[in-house]
C-alpha cells in the first residue's frame, strides 16, 4: 500500500469507529446481535460505496490483488453482517455466565461504546482494502 492509501484506511477507520461508537451509545438496552449486525453491514456498505466513487474519481489509487470477498456490496455486507451477529451471539452466551449480568449503567455503557468502536474500525480496514482491490 501507498502512504496515500494507509492514510485513507486509517480515516476511514476513524470515522467508522466514531459513528459506530456513537451508535453503541443509542443502542444501550438494545442486544449484542442487532447492535453487531448493523455496525458490520453499515460499515462495510458505506465504506466501500465510498471508496468505489473516489477510485472512479481517481481520488485514491486502486490496489494490485483479487478482492476475496462478493462484489456485490450489499451481498457482501449481508453475508458478513450475518455471519458476525452469528458469533456475537455465540461469545455473548458464552461470556456472560462467566462475567455476570449484573453491570452498572457506567460499565455496560463504556463496553457497548467501545464494542462499537472496535467493531466497525476493524471490519472498516477489511471493507476498505477488498474496495481498493475491487
Amino acid at each position: 500500500m501507498t502512504d496515500a492509501q494507509r492514510r485513507y484506511v486509517r480515516t476511514e477507520m476513524v470515522v467508522a469507529a466514531i459513528i459506530n461508537a456513537v451508535l453503541s451509545i443509542g443502542g444501550l438496552v438494545v442486544d449484542a446481535i442487532p447492535q453487531t449486525l448493523m455496525i458490520v453491514l453499515m460499515s462495510i456498505l458505506v465504506p466501500t460505496l465510498l471508496t468505489r466513487r473516489r477510485l472512479a474519481a481517481s481520488r485514491i489509487e486502486r490496489l494490485a490483488g483479487t478482492p476475496c470477498w462478493p462484489r456485490n456490496v450489499l451481498l457482501r455486507s449481508m453475508l458478513v453482517a450475518t455471519i458476525g451477529a452469528a458469533i456475537a451471539w455465540v461469545l455473548h452466551a458464552a461470556l456472560m455466565p462467566l462475567i455476570g449480568e449484573n453491570w452498572s449503567f457506567q460499565t455496560a455503557l463504556s463496553f457497548k461504546t467501545a464494542y462499537g468502536a472496535i467493531l466497525g474500525a476493524t471490519v472498516t480496514r477489511f471493507a476498505v482494502g477488498a474496495a481498493l482491490t475491487g
